[in-house]
């Protein structure tokens, strides 16, 4: 009789804790949909987390990415694949901006597209970034205050496998350290 409520009680057991849902690693676990939460607007306005906003605007408007040519590191015109550049412009805009601004540094992240090796993407990436440093050097920026790493083929903007997707992946991004 015991062995009988034994297993009668941990049918009911599993039962209702497979019924109840689970929390789990698996694939196939249901999951909940989670609240919704309401977020009501601030009574009073901050005006300088509205000027930190407008900044953060000027600062992606001003350090653009910068497009490559398949398998080069030059600093050249793109107009492929539907990117217009004028590089020499966008980094000229960069200049100007450090240049009154001489508390920002800068990284400066080489990037490829996924054809070529891990190595090759790496070494390609890490020359890009360098093309970009050694203008800004040129034009005067301290180098001091431009640090560069490429990522190869690791972080693709566009994770698609067509020309368009490459040409958006073969880029120089820039990133902000310190205002």
């Amino acid at each position: 009789m015991i062995k009988k409520t034994g297993a009668i009680i941990s049918a009911i057991a599993a039962t209702a804790f497979i019924t109840s849902g689970c929390m789990c690693m698996h694939k196939n676990c249901v999951k909940t949909a989670p609240k919704q939460v309401k977020v009501e607007k601030p009574v009073t306005s901050n005006a300088k987390a509205q000027t930190a906003s407008i900044n953060e605007q000027q600062l992606k408007s001003i350090f653009q990415d910068i497009h490559f040519n398949f398998d080069k590191y030059n600093l050249t015109d793109i107009d492929k694949w539907g990117i217009k550049q004028n590089v020499p412009v966008v980094l000229d805009k960069i200049v100007q901006y450090m240049k009154k601004h001489p508390s920002i540094k800068v990284r400066i992240e080489g990037n490829c597209d996924e054809r070529g090796t891990v190595e090759y993407n790496l070494v390609l990436g890490w020359k890009r970034a360098m093309a970009a440093k050694q203008y800004l050097v040129s034009k005067g920026i301290s180098p001091d205050r431009i640090s560069i790493i490429s990522y190869g083929k690791s972080r693709p903007l566009d994770p698609a496998h067509n020309e368009y997707a490459w040409a958006k992946n073969r880029r120089d991004h820039f990133s902000v350290l310190s205002k």
